[in-house]
């Protein structure tokens, strides 16, 4: 073999080298990227799962309460005892919205590991995305979802207004 053959033969190994290293980057990047969508659609589809849990609770626990036909928002629970009542520990004993208020717990899939945190305040429907230290007729339930393997994190919000058949 001569000068010339050896350095096509070289110049060939280093082009298919560029190439090979090319492509396993490529599969590197999409690997990563299946990885945040699947986390993104995990935890999208969770957080959605307790909105609607609790898009189906009545407003508040005075809802329940028929002496009074009509309600104003100062009949509703303060703001600092938004929460779950005594005994209610999980969300199948939650019979209110705002029972969600500091609600933190762990959820686990095939793959990943969930840390799934709520809050409930009440808001200003023309502001909703400040929470009001007095009552109103509305409250927002905000549910983060982290990744506790990648630190991701997604955040999605429901304002829950109060209507007098709730």
């Amino acid at each position: 073999m001569g000068k010339g053959e050896t350095l096509v033969t070289l110049g060939a190994v280093i082009m298919l080298s560029v190439i090979a290293i090319n492509v396993n980057n490529s599969f590197t990047e999409n690997t990563e990227y299946f990885n945040k969508t699947k986390f993104g659609l995990e935890s999208i589809a969770i957080a959605n799962s307790i909105i609607e849990e609790a898009s189906q609770l009545p407003f508040d626990e005075q809802s329940w309460d028929s002496t009074k036909v009509e309600k104003v928002a100062t009949d509703f629970t303060p703001d600092v005892d938004l929460g779950p009542d005594f005994g209610e520990i999980d969300i199948e004993s939650f019979d209110d919205f705002d029972d969600y208020h500091n609600f933190i717990y762990m959820d686990t899939t095939m793959q990943n590991v969930y840390q799934i945190i709520c809050e409930v305040g009440y808001v200003n429907p023309s502001f909703p995305d400040s929470v009001l230290s007095n009552r109103s007729l509305y409250k927002k339930l905000t549910v983060t979802v982290k990744n506790t393997l990648s630190n991701d994190s997604l955040t999605l919000s429901y304002v829950h207004g109060f209507w007098y058949f709730n």
